[in-house]
């Protein structure tokens, strides 16, 4: 970002009071960041922080006693190099999500200290120095190219279907290529897939994180589930208080291990947007957006859409699926595509009815109600996805994803 003789440029926008003398006392020199601005109203915002060229901004959650989210989303747009972190007033992580999804690189809970500013401020600066930036290659003999392997279903709007489509994806896929297909539960919070697929399993997630380093095929057989349909499931954790236990490089590791014992991986992220999501994402080959017919749905995707630029993915990385297509009342399946200016993969049809009693008797629609519109459009996926193919260096195919690699991937997810 800077040489480490030159401080790094911080602009403050904040009321003036407490937070701006406790940040001008944190970043005053000699230090490695250095306050160069406090602009306190929102008049001229833009050109007073092209003039003092900062390549951070603090901005309060708000200001005038105003919400600063679309100013926070417009300053996203105008310095995409420049790292936006965001002062909430408390620890809501509906709060929280909101910023990260206008284009915020991070955020910090007021009130915190000199030692919290700093730390922020450094997380977020390791974030922006070790992103892999992946320039494009032409093809050569040094590349081949291999069916997807790991495949994240993410919505940022919750109840969108993620769990019962990434359930059924699951066994569509196992039934199409009869490999070893692992349904991995990647919510921390309020996991259901136990209650979805009729699960009685004590062993979850949480096993396995004090041995992340160190996974063997033994204790992976212990705490997998083998579904009677064929594929294998991973529960997330249990309980709260072990769900906020989980670090992002543990579950790196964990993921990572999964990757080798299995030849595909199915991740439920459900739709919390957090570190541990977007390692989930860094580390998929696809992510599969679920979005339904209505307009709350389709804007948060497509904020969504945006943010995957600040995270580095390529477009062809998000596939949008659309759920409950059809829908009564909802927004029509052609409009739906020109709202999100971004191609739809598949539609699953409005099947609400069959998806509720499959849910209540803990079976896939898919093996429940196997010819039933929903079923057959999940099946399609399936088949869509394994006509998708990556590429790769030699080097890659012949050995696991190196400790750069890896740094890299942690690095790209500690939004928060």
């Amino acid at each position: 970002m800077t040489s480490k003789d030159t401080p790094i440029r911080v602009v403050a926008v904040c009321e003036l009071g407490a937070i701006q003398q406790l940040i001008e006392a944190t970043l005053r020199p000699p230090n490695e960041f250095e306050l160069v601005r406090v602009l306190s109203t929102f008049e001229n915002l833009a050109e007073g922080i092209h003039a003092a060229n900062p390549q951070f901004i603090l901005i309060d959650h708000e200001l005038d006693n105003s919400s600063t989210l679309d100013i926070i989303d417009d300053l996203a747009l105008q310095f995409p190099e420049v790292a936006v972190i965001t002062m909430l007033q408390d620890n809501d992580p509906k709060v929280a999500q909101k910023v990260m999804m206008a284009g915020a690189r991070g955020f910090i809970v007021e009130p915190f200290t000199q030692m919290n500013l700093l730390s922020t401020l450094r997380r977020v600066q390791e974030l922006d120095a070790r992103r892999v930036k992946v320039a494009p290659q032409p093809t050569s003999a040094y590349e081949s190219t291999a069916p997807l392997k790991t495949i994240a279903v993410y919505s940022p709007r919750g109840g969108a279907g993620c769990t019962t489509l990434a359930a059924n994806l699951a066994l569509s896929l196992f039934e199409e290529t009869s490999q070893r297909v692992l349904l991995f539960e990647g919510k921390m919070f309020f996991g259901h897939l136990d209650v979805m697929l009729n699960i009685h399993n004590r062993n979850t997630l949480t096993e396995l994180i004090p041995h992340a380093k160190n996974l063997d095929e033994g204790l992976i057989k212990e705490v997998v589930v083998p579904h009677n349909l064929g594929f294998h499931v991973l529960l997330g954790p249990s309980n709260l208080q072990a769900g906020q236990g989980v670090r992002a490089d543990d579950l790196y590791s964990v993921l990572n291990s999964m990757q080798k014992a299995y030849d595909m991986v199915v991740i439920d992220t459900g739709n919390n947007l957090s570190e541990n999501t977007v390692t989930f994402m860094d580390a998929a080959d696809r992510i599969l957006l679920v979005a339904t017919p209505e307009l709350a749905s389709l804007r948060d995707i497509g904020r969504f859409l945006q943010l995957s630029r600040t995270l580095g993915y390529a477009p062809e990385k998000l596939l949008v699926v659309l759920n409950r297509s059809g829908a009564l009342g909802g927004v029509k399946d052609k409009d739906v595509e020109a709202m999100l200016n971004h191609p739809i993969l598949a539609k699953v049809p409005e099947d609400g009815a069959n998806v509720m009693r499959s849910i209540n008797r803990g079976m896939p629609i898919n093996y429940r109600y196997s010819h039933s519109a929903s079923s057959r459009a999940i099946k399609r996926l399936a088949k869509n996805l394994l006509k998708i193919t990556i590429k790769q260096s030699l080097a890659a195919t012949a050995a696991p994803l190196d400790k750069t690699r890896h740094d890299a991937l942690l690095a790209s997810s500690r939004l928060g």
